[in-house]
């Protein structure tokens, strides 16, 4: 007869990983999300913009609907489980994606040094990441829009209007 204890131990242990950040749960968490279908989201550019921070690249910005309104307003902050996904393309007529990178706003105490923000690079069907979580190369350059919760809103906005 095996004994119980190491099984307890093991359910308890999974238990805390999965509880452990109360917005990996509803939010999708680093190991499960997936972004299918974020052509379909509002589109917030028209037409690609030139993005400063992402290499000169051509972007668009997409956003969910957790997103959308405080987006649209360059406001701040977003409510938990906001998505937005930009798309860098491969040129200036946004035919074809190269990659996407992508924010979500998870539950206060992530990451509150720097708005608690979960940042990801995936292919372009939005199904397989590239790097994510805490990322050190978004950051710093993120923290720049501190007061648009992180997010070059109003930038994007003010592009998308020429």
């Amino acid at each position: 007869m095996r004994p119980l204890f190491p099984l307890l131990i093991a359910a308890t242990i999974g238990a805390v990983e999965v509880n452990a950040d109360p917005t990996a749960e509803r939010c999708g968490g680093d190991k499960e999300m997936t972004f299918e279908g974020w052509w379909e989201w509002a589109k917030v550019t028209p037409t690609p913009v030139v993005s400063k921070g992402h290499n000169s690249n051509w972007v668009g910005i997409y956003v969910d609907e957790l997103a959308k309104d405080t987006y649209l307003n360059a406001g701040a902050p977003y409510p938990e489980c906001a998505k937005i996904v930009k798309p860098i393309y491969n040129d200036a007529e946004g035919k074809s994606v190269r990659k996407l990178t992508i924010m979500v706003k998870m539950s206060p105490g992530y990451d509150p040094e720097n708005g608690d923000w979960w940042y990801a690079s995936y292919d372009a069907t939005g199904l397989n990441v590239r790097s994510q979580g805490r990322l050190d190369g978004c950051i710093p350059c993120h923290k720049q829009a501190a007061e648009t919760d992180y997010l070059f809103s109003k930038d994007v906005l003010n592009a998308a209007k020429e």
